[in-house]
């Protein structure tokens, strides 16, 4: 298992001083990479040998939300190993050790240059020291008909929006649902439970449409280009304190 602390910064709290969603998913990704390098299978290492991981789900819940100036703690782990999945694990604690949000990730190594699934070699499985705790039974499924929904949001791919694989990030993603929320929904509640799946990149200056419809108490989006559908995301918010 893997741990490492964060300070937050102002500029990663929304209006209300609480640390934003989106950054809670970026602290956790930051920590897989963090993790990753301390074992010698790290983005360089990738590099090197035309591998890539690309994050293909999401499942997340949030029980608290930290504020500016206090310190939060994130510990991972890879629970299972599947062909060319892996599954990693989030726990993230505030500094009295109260859990504040869980998350379990998918991911496929893929080959960089023919974007497509490799079999996870044999010793990167014996470097992560494969844990099986698992935050969550299952993914939510999100194979879903959406015909339904209206495309009410657009935004361009931005050069700042794109990482070191050469497409849109995944955290963006989530921020694009976000937007996409009306204005009432996102003042007075935050987001308690999510879940996403990725189903095809976007690369730099694509124009993105998001929608969304509620089913039950959960609000479904979809983000898409070209006619496409890019991602598929579950939402569930509740009250803010």
């Amino acid at each position: 298992m893997f741990e490492k602390e964060f300070l937050i910064p102002y500029f990663h709290t929304d209006k209300d001083g609480y640390l934003r969603f989106p950054i809670i998913l970026a602290y956790m990704a930051e920590t897989s990479s963090w993790h990753s390098d301390s074992i010698g299978v790290g983005i360089n290492e990738l590099i090197n040998t035309d591998l890539g991981w690309m994050l293909n789900k999401w499942e997340v819940k949030v029980e608290s939300y930290p504020k500016s100036k206090e310190v939060v703690v994130v510990n991972t782990w890879t629970s299972d190993f599947n062909r060319f999945y892996a599954t990693r694990e989030f726990v993230m604690k505030d500094s009295s050790g109260n859990v504040l949000a869980v998350a379990t990730t998918q991911w496929i190594l893929i080959n960089m240059t023919r974007k497509r699934p490799v079999r996870i070699p044999e010793d990167f499985i014996e470097k992560y020291k494969r844990i099986k705790k698992t935050n969550f039974e299952h993914f939510t499924d999100l194979n879903l008909v959406l015909d339904n929904i209206s495309l009410t949001s657009k935004f361009t791919v931005r050069r700042s929006d794109i990482d070191n694989n050469n497409h849109v990030n995944n955290i963006r993603y989530i921020e694009w649902v976000i937007e996409d929320v009306e204005d009432d929904l996102y003042k007075d509640m935050k987001i308690q439970e999510f879940a996403i799946i990725y189903k095809k990149e976007i690369l730099e200056g694509s124009l993105i449409e998001t929608g969304h419809t509620r089913k039950e108490e959960k609000l479904i989006h979809k983000i898409t280009t070209s006619g496409e559908v890019n991602a598929i995301a579950m939402t569930k918010w509740k009250k803010k304190d």
